[in-house]
């Protein structure tokens, strides 16, 4: 599994053929309570937050070899290879920007597509609960996907158990389906029920278990393998050879130079006041290497007035 603010071992270790399963979403939907339910342990693989704010600072994997018993079909067609799931920021996390958790996500997608690791499928997580205004999440992982992967995607609603009518739910579920998901529903994506942990299906019965979920997706993305379609900003980055502001998720963003260059400065501002104050700061140096990664790609494409901005500010870093 990743670690906080360090190389990812199973990404530095991908192997060709290896199946990525990126869970994404809003922050606090669920996305990491879904990947633990996957992995057999007697403690939580990925970190849970009990707080409002996130937990997931970071794109963060772990290697699955082999699925439960009953799914033996996906167990006769792995023989050796990895499922391979991921945990990601949402972008509306209270600490980081947007902009910077689309850098984390499309760094650690593009590498892995370099690797010959494939995507078996995508997971969007949403909390059934969640109530007032919705975040521009969905239009942004539309983006990231791009219509033609949108067969690759289940939009996988949590925390039915939390209504106290079912019915509720369902109502939820209908607006969503006809307004804010109706164009990925219509470029391919499926709408699933997650089953609440510790309940059966009598309760439940149009709930899917996770294993029964990524089984769907996995087993339909092998059927069509020789037509195995990338995710957008993998194609846009690898393939199109486009700076990460320059793709679509980016354009959707307004990613700029600016936006960076504040960003990555205020991430040197607090690794020096979390230094001072002998907290840790190897997140933060994280985070803000990655910014200066995407300045330092843009330095070498963009025209020279951008070169020079950049240039200046990489030297103010040093002095």
């Amino acid at each position: 599994m990743a670690r906080r603010g360090g190389v990812d071992p199973v990404l530095e270790g991908g192997r060709d053929g290896d199946i990525v399963i990126p869970v994404m979403g809003p922050t606090k939907s669920g996305k990491s309570r879904f990947l633990n339910q996957l992995i057999p342990s007697e403690s939580p693989v990925f970190e849970v937050g009990t707080r409002l704010a996130s937990c997931t600072a970071a794109v963060r994997s772990h290697p699955v070899l082999r699925a439960p018993r009953e799914y033996h079909q996906l167990n006769g067609m792995l023989k050796g290879r990895r499922v391979v799931l991921v945990d990601t920021p949402g972008f509306d996390d209270t600490n980081m920007g947007d902009e910077e958790i689309l850098i984390l996500i499309s760094e650690w997608l593009t590498r892995s597509y370099r690797k010959g690791m494939l995507v078996g499928g995508v997971l969007y997580i949403h909390d059934i609960t969640r109530e007032g205004s919705m975040s521009r999440s969905p239009t942004i992982f539309s983006k990231l996907c791009g219509e033609d992967a949108m067969d690759q995607v289940a939009i996988v609603t949590t925390k039915w158990d939390r209504l106290s009518d079912p019915n509720e739910g369902e109502v939820k579920l209908e607006e969503l389906t006809a307004d804010l998901w109706s164009t990925m529903i219509n470029c391919g994506a499926r709408v699933v029920r997650l089953r609440p942990s510790g309940h059966d299906s009598s309760r439940f019965p149009m709930h899917w278990a996770p294993w029964d979920i990524v089984y769907q997706l996995v087993i339909a993305a092998e059927a069509r393998r020789v037509e195995y379609r990338i995710l957008h900003i993998q194609d846009e980055i690898v393939n199109q050879r486009l700076p990460l502001p320059n793709t679509d998720a980016g354009r959707e963003l307004q990613m700029s130079l600016d936006k960076l260059l504040r960003k990555a400065r205020e991430l040197r501002k607090q690794a020096k006041q979390a230094s001072k104050a002998g907290k840790p700061i190897e997140l933060l140096q994280a985070r803000q290497q990655e910014i200066e990664r995407v300045i330092a790609k843009l330095d070498a494409l963009d025209p020279p007035s951008f070169a020079v901005r950049a240039q200046r500010w990489i030297q103010g870093l040093t002095s």
